[in-house]
């Protein structure tokens, strides 16, 4: 006689055995659901982790690069689109003369104040070709010719 209780056989050919062993069904292994649903959780956990301490780093870089091909189709057009401005800003001058004429309606100051700032910031575009490296110099942002020693 046991003094720890009756003691549990396996399951032979003559004896079925005690039934405190799990019976496991062919094709499934014990814990399956549970690794799995492990496996979900630290994929979410990878991903939150790469969104919220990979991404700050990496998203900079890939918008920058990608603002950068833009900049340089960008500057391929500039001719086009500083004609397209000075023509924009003119027909908008025309638009806002017709208008208050025809209304006769006072131009507000703030409207005057964004076609100024319109005006200036195209002209600026369009002479740019042409002051750009007297500005460059004047801020000390060009380089200096070297003279040959001689």
């Amino acid at each position: 006689m046991s003094v720890i209780g009756p003691s549990c056989n396996l399951p032979s050919e003559t004896s079925p055995g005690c039934g405190c062993a799990a019976k496991i069904e062919p094709g499934t292994e014990p814990g399956g659901g549970k690794a799995a649903g492990t496996a979900v959780a630290a994929a979410v956990v990878a991903v939150a982790c790469t969104a919220c301490c990979v991404l700050p780093f990496t998203l900079p870089a890939v918008v920058l690069a990608s603002a950068g091909s833009l900049i340089a189709v960008f500057d391929h057009a500039h001719g086009l689109m500083t004609i397209l401005s000075i023509a924009v800003v003119i027909c908008a001058w025309g638009w806002i003369v017709w208008r208050s004429r025809t209304r006769g309606l006072k131009i507000r100051s703030s409207v005057l104040a964004a076609m100024c700032a319109a005006t200036v910031l195209t002209a600026t575009a369009a002479l740019w070709p042409v002051m750009g490296p007297a500005v460059f110099q004047a801020l000390g942002l060009a380089k200096k010719p070297k003279h040959p020693a001689g």
